[in-house]
């Protein structure tokens, strides 16, 4: 799929050999480089990572500290998407964030962001009362941050999967379209799998004319699905958040339908590869995860250091672009 393939494409740096190399990018061994575009510089902290909570011995909270860095355009799009009182963008070099980790739902949160000036002087500084749970997905600004830190604690190579060949499971192709299931997002719990789809709609020339980008449902014992979160995206509307209008009850499948056919698929690829179906779910025993000793996540602001330049780019983006849901280190709307 050529828009799925630019989508990987954007993760294809050699970003997840970190582990093996141990790169270090800072003027001290605080940050850790994860990748950089034209707009932004990602990091995070390997020392930092704490277990705020834990079930059954597997952690289900996971916080740690990030960083990003700003090129003035990524510096631009974050205070006008955030509206942050900082008037000169060319002010913003980076910033720090403490997030949360949810690895059994695969969600993100932003607990507080300080916005840093080339000297390490705050800008700005936001603690969210209410922090916003964010599913983390192929187009999350924080797809990055989130694998990094998860295989640090599990080590079970949701870094790897980003970039690896097999992410995306074809699920149907034909002259009306295609639909392939991002594997990185595939967990089953119970009786129950989810996972992101993207599917691409094509008109008579083959041309791409809309897009539904769609977190589903299916649970296999009733065999019966639905759509929990919807984005469409047509050259005429662009992206649209279409979640509110959902119908969220179950609704049986009907056999030798394209949601049977899309469904068999995920319940095979599920039922080969049990591990990765299941990973860091709360009714498996735990023997692989790497709990930190530290289990009272620390809230102590890591000293700020100028993020170093990096010359490393990522490959322009073509075709359909939109970051659905991420515009920017975001993590909840400003009222």
């Amino acid at each position: 799929m050529r828009l799925i393939k630019n989508i990987i494409c954007l993760t294809v740096l050699m970003v997840f050999t970190l582990f093996h190399t141990q790169i270090s990018f800072a003027a001290d061994s605080e940050w850790y480089w994860i990748s950089s575009d034209d707009k932004y510089s990602k990091y995070f902290s390997m020392t930092r990572i704490t277990t705020v909570s834990s079930q059954n011995n597997i952690p289900t909270c996971i916080e740690d500290w990030i960083k990003t860095g700003y090129a003035p355009g990524g510096a631009a799009e974050t205070i006008a998407n955030m509206k942050l009182p900082i008037n000169d963008p060319n002010q913003l070099v980076y910033s720090l964030a403490r997030v949360q980790i949810n690895p059994q739902e695969r969600t993100l949160r932003y607990m507080e962001e300080i916005f840093y000036d080339k000297d390490g002087k705050a800008l700005y500084t936001l603690k969210y009362n209410n922090p916003v749970n964010k599913d983390i997905n192929s187009q999350s600004f924080d797809e990055k941050f989130y694998a990094m830190i998860v295989d640090r604690v599990f080590n079970k190579g949701e870094g790897g999967r980003l970039i690896s060949n097999a992410r995306w499971l074809g699920l149907w192709s034909n002259e009306s379209g295609e639909s392939s299931a991002d594997t990185a997002t595939l967990r089953q719990i119970d009786n129950n799998i989810i996972v992101w789809i993207w599917q691409e709609n094509k008109d008579s020339t083959g041309n791409v004319s809309s897009i539904q980008f769609m977190k589903k449902e299916y649970n296999v014992q009733n065999l019966t699905a639905r759509t929990l979160k919807y984005n469409f995206w047509s050259p005429d509307t662009n992206w649209i958040d279409k979640t509110p209008n959902l119908d969220k009850n179950m609704h049986s499948i009907i056999p030798e339908s394209t949601e049977d056919v899309e469904f068999k698929k995920i319940r095979y690829y599920a039922n080969k590869y049990p591990e990765w179906a299941t990973r860091y779910q709360i009714n498996k025993t735990a023997t692989t995860a790497t709990v930190p000793t530290n289990t009272t996540a620390t809230t102590t602001t890591p000293t700020p250091t100028t993020p170093v330049n990096s010359t490393t780019t990522s490959p322009a983006a073509s075709g359909v672009t939109n970051p659905i849901g991420s515009v920017g280190p975001i993590g909840a709307p400003i009222n």
